[in-house]
């Protein structure tokens, strides 16, 4: 395993001595989602989630009433950089294997949709990927503040942001707005009131 292989798995909460996850199949934490839907306001529509995976990020966008299209490589052989744009889809939210982040943007911008991509938080500080942001850059970037657990194993050292076009293809400037975590049902948000 190489050196960036085991950081990579170490950062992620995976085991090092393993190495990362088949296609990088990292389950999305339900806050993550939820995260960005309270932002966005995405309800009501018709989403593709091309990266379904288990569907954990399926059923958060379920739950704000959207009619979801859920594929995978994995699980219903879909290859979304294959794959044409579903009937009816009208924007596009998914978790993309990090190995093939690159791949995921360049396909959503051919695809026109709005969209918006969960990646590693330091994914745009690249040289090699300032020709991509600024041949499209996204509307917003959107950086979690806190660490999500993607193994279910307790903890994580990777940092997270969603970053969004709402306008593909167009030259927009970006935003930057640190998104907080979503309080626990009960919870006291920080802003007052119950979750």
């Amino acid at each position: 395993m190489s050196k960036t292989d085991h950081l990579g798995a170490k950062n992620i909460g995976g085991n090092p001595e393993k190495g990362r996850r088949e296609m990088d199949f990292y389950p999305t934490p339900e806050d993550v989602t939820t995260a960005l839907l309270d932002f966005l306001g995405w309800k009501n529509s018709t989403i593709w989630e091309p990266a379904a995976g288990d569907g954990a990020m399926v059923r958060v966008l379920e739950r704000y009433g959207n009619r979801v299209i859920a594929t995978d490589i994995r699980t219903t052989g879909d290859d979304y950089l294959a794959t044409p744009v579903p009937d009816g889809v009208q924007a596009i939210v998914t978790n993309p294997p990090f190995s093939a982040a690159e791949s995921f943007i360049r396909r959503s911008l051919e695809n026109g949709l709005p969209f918006a991509l969960l990646l590693k938080s330091q994914y745009w500080h690249a040289g090699s990927r300032r020709a991509l942001f600024f041949r499209s850059p996204p509307s917003l970037v959107l950086p979690l503040t806190w660490r999500p657990d993607f193994t279910g194993q307790g903890a994580s050292l990777m940092d997270v942001a969603w970053s969004v076009w709402l306008t593909p293809n167009m030259r927009t400037r970006t935003e930057y707005v640190p998104l907080e975590r979503p309080a626990e049902p009960g919870q006291v948000s920080i802003f007052g009131g119950t979750a």
